[in-house]
């Protein structure tokens, strides 16, 4: 079997490191398991796709808005005209 596999070194290593500890200490605090550093990074990953899923699904939600929110100030604007005009009407 051919595996594919990723070697980090220097400060990258350090980096993911500290991130698999940080993951570890908290995943104690919470719920008193202790993880090895598959199960820390199996944990830290699934998070990280919960927030890129959120984020893609919040930037939807954003698009779908974004042409209502065009409309209300369009209307605000054309409302604002009204009014103008109905002042200058009025003196």
């Amino acid at each position: 079997m051919i595996e594919n596999g990723l070697f980090l070194t220097g400060s990258d290593a350090e980096l993911l490191s500290r991130a698999l500890s940080e993951v570890k200490t908290k995943v104690y605090e919470e719920s008193e398991m202790s993880l090895d550093d598959t199960q820390a990074l199996d944990a830290l990953l699934s998070s990280l796709r919960t927030v890129e899923t959120e984020e893609r699904e919040k930037k939807s939600r954003q698009a779908y808005l974004s042409p209502l929110g065009k409309r209300l100030m369009l209307g605000k604007i054309i409302g604002r005209q009204g009014d103008a005009d109905r002042e200058s009407a009025s003196r």
